[in-house]
């Protein structure tokens, strides 16, 4: 939504998915656990949300490499 609005499905706002226990998702995959490919309340999602995350991750990641620049 937030960096690419086109490739967001119609009715993501629909199938909300609740799978509270994904212990095995690395190893069986997301088709063990949804038949749509959500987990978690895809309907709360919106663009402003998700900037958010990645001006969150951005800052994050901009922190592991200034330690890596410390560190070499």
């Amino acid at each position: 939504m937030a960096t690419n609005p086109e490739l967001v499905r119609e009715g993501y706002d629909t199938v909300d998915h609740i799978a509270d226990d994904r212990k095995d998702l690395l190893t069986v995959g997301m088709e063990a656990y949804t038949k749509t490919g959500v987990i978690g309340r895809s309907s709360l999602a919106t663009a402003e949300k998700g900037r958010s995350v990645l001006d969150h991750l951005g800052k994050a990641f901009r922190s592991c490499l200034r330690s890596l620049d410390v560190v070499m």
